[in-house]
């Protein structure tokens, strides 16, 4: 019988290039387990990868908040601190991308062929599988539902007066920075309009968003629930796979909501389609930009925002009703 393998897989530190990379380590962790029926799968980073994890489609993986011992680790944050951490634990195998000062600590240091400047980060994250020689049969994001957990959301919609069949998830905020945030008078419209079709409203965010939500949900003739702030990821994952579409800015649920195959509309200004774009079947990215975009800044610093302003919030209503047509 052959020795179980432990793998680490060390995924990056933002939620949306975590959903970037889930190709990648279904790609890594599909060729470990073949080699290896009774591999072990440990995935540790940031404490919301616990609430994460099982919606990563990878099965059987487990979280940990401390670095286990492992036999083989692959590194997609491209830190000096990701290797030495690996290191410190004894790990035997590191495999990861060049850069930082820390090719010495790795035990294969990967060439980074594909640029993050110019090209998608999803392929970025999957060279480092198919640089290990690794067949990828997955390019695109495929995302898991526990058992139960669309009902979960159901339920949450129902218990807060909403009516699930006419429920969307609206998420107006994006940690990375404001610039890359549609204007909350324009959601205010969109929803506005979205509600003059018996559609109803729940925003989902940090509690930083729960204020703007309040405002972008004020006048409207139809059951809402401003959940920003309080609802745990899991939750909020959760409401989102039972939702009927989701209308958001660049952020990590819009890629969530576009792994589940969730119908899902955002605008596009600071940040590049062609790099960052959901995966997904039902995606409409908003795209009108202005002679700054994209800025890749986090605060927007030219007069009136224009890569923004330049999407009407018609457009961004039309969108979501388009995309639930037959």
């Amino acid at each position: 019988m052959k020795p179980v393998h432990h793998l680490l897989l060390m995924p990056p530190n933002w939620i949306g290039d975590v959903i970037m990379a889930q190709p990648a380590m279904f790609a890594v962790a599909s060729h470990y387990r073949a080699l290896n029926p009774a591999l072990q799968i440990t995935v540790c980073g940031r404490p919301w990868l616990k609430d994460l994890l099982p919606w990563l489609n990878l099965a059987g993986a487990r979280y940990a908040e401390q670095l286990p011992k492992a036999d083989t680790a692959f590194l997609f944050p491209n830190s000096l601190r990701s290797a030495w951490q690996c290191r410190k634990a004894g790990i035997r195998s590191i495999i990861g991308y060049s850069g930082q000062w820390r090719s010495l600590l790795l035990s294969r240091a990967l060439p980074q062929r594909i640029s993050q400047k110019h090209q998608h980060h999803r392929d970025f994250f999957l060279d480092i599988a198919t640089q290990s020689g690794m067949a990828i049969e997955q390019r695109y994001v495929h995302l898991s539902t526990p058992a139960d957990a669309v009902e979960e959301g159901i339920n949450m919609i129902r218990a807060h007066g909403l009516n699930p069949e006419k429920s969307f998830m609206l998420a107006p905020g994006a940690q990375f920075g404001a610039a890359k945030c549609y204007p909350e008078a324009g959601f205010a419209e969109a929803c506005r309009h979205l509600a003059s079709h018996g559609f109803q409203p729940v925003v989902l965010g940090m509690k930083e968003d729960h204020a703007t939500g309040e405002r972008i949900l004020a006048d409207l003739d139809v059951a809402t629930w401003n959940a920003a702030g309080a609802t745990t990821l899991s939750q909020a994952i959760a409401l989102i796979g039972a939702s009927r579409f989701m209308l958001c800015n660049d952020s990590g649920l819009m890629h969530i909501a576009a792994g589940l195959d969730i119908p899902t509309v955002a605008p596009f200004g600071a940040t590049d389609p062609e790099r960052t774009a959901p995966s997904g079947k039902h995606v409409k990215i908003i795209y009108q930009p202005a002679p700054c975009s994209p800025c890749l800044q986090r605060e927007c610093t030219v007069t009136g925002h224009p890569c923004m302003s330049n999407i009407t919030p018609r457009m961004l209503s039309d969108a979501c009703l388009a995309l639930l047509k037959p």
